[in-house]
């Protein structure tokens, strides 16, 4: 049997500091990647920018490049204009995607995709790389979905391979990688997702220490929500937060709760006034 016809998506962006707000210095695309014009916070300081896939998701051996660069000055907060959606593997072929963030110094940016939705069947395998220069900030979610709860799938896929490495001037501040083959190994059991449905995950990284604000944080996110979220410092500054949930709704609305707690307390931004999806 014929495998089916490859596509190769490519996207790279560079936003700059142009006359007090950020502005796209360069842009290069191929189907079936794209993204909407820039548009603006209520300061106009903020740029916010959507990656837009046509086609509704990735097939079968497709693969997708993204490459973004935010230089000093700039703040760029990009997300997907809906969730990422991995269709079947029916051949044997792995689905990829690798992503290229570089953050210069004196710049911000926040990298919010809609959530990850593995098939059933589906392979996948993720490859991030951050580059984060000292005095930036880098701020990535991930939100991964046990398939397509409407259909009734629930770790239904046969492959996530989720790479990823993050570089704070010349420190590894995190390496880490994450395997999930359902049909091995139930994602469910203790040690993995512990009975709940979805993961999220929010990574800082950046040159200042949080130590000041972890115990606290996850003192006041165990009252509000148990176990199922949690946050420790990274060696080099910026730290990761881990969150569970049993809906893509209540997963979410955690993440946005952290990632308010993170912005407005430990990196003394302004609150966006931007449309956010995770809202």
């Amino acid at each position: 049997m014929a495998l089916p016809t490859r596509h190769h998506g490519r996207l790279f962006l560079e936003i700059v500091h142009d006359n007090g707000r950020a502005a796209i210095a360069r842009q290069r695309s191929s189907p079936p990647l794209q993204v909407f014009g820039l548009q603006y916070d209520a300061t106009g300081a903020a740029a916010y920018l959507q990656i837009v896939n046509p086609t509704g998701g990735l097939f079968e051996g497709d693969t997708a490049d993204v490459e973004i660069a935010v230089r000093s000055g700039a703040h760029l907060y990009l997300t997907t204009q809906a969730a990422t959606k991995i269709y079947p593997s029916e051949h044997g072929a792995t689905t990829q995607q690798r992503t290229r963030l570089h953050v210069a110094a004196g710049a911000v940016l926040e990298y919010f995709p809609l959530p990850l939705i593995p098939f059933a069947r589906a392979r996948f395998a993720q490859d991030t790389t951050v580059r984060v220069e000292p005095g930036g900030v880098c701020l990535v979610a991930e939100v991964l979905a046990p398939g397509r709860a409407a259909r009734g799938e629930r770790f239904a896929y046969h492959l996530v391979d989720n790479r990823g490495e993050a570089w704070v001037g010349e420190h590894l501040a995190l390496f880490e990688q994450m395997i999930l083959e359902p049909q091995r190994r139930s994602p469910e059991s203790l040690g993995g997702l512990d009975g709940r449905s979805y993961l999220a995950t929010l990574y800082v990284f950046a040159s200042q220490s949080f130590e000041a604000w972890v115990p606290e944080w996850n003192r006041r996110l165990t009252e509000r929500y148990g176990g199922c979220v949690g946050i420790a410092e990274l060696a080099y500054g910026g730290m990761v937060a881990r969150i569970l949930g049993d809906t893509a709704q209540e997963t979410c609305r955690r993440l946005e709760a952290v990632h308010i707690l993170i912005r407005q307390e430990g990196l003394g931004l302004p609150p966006l006034r931007v449309y956010r999806p995770y809202s």
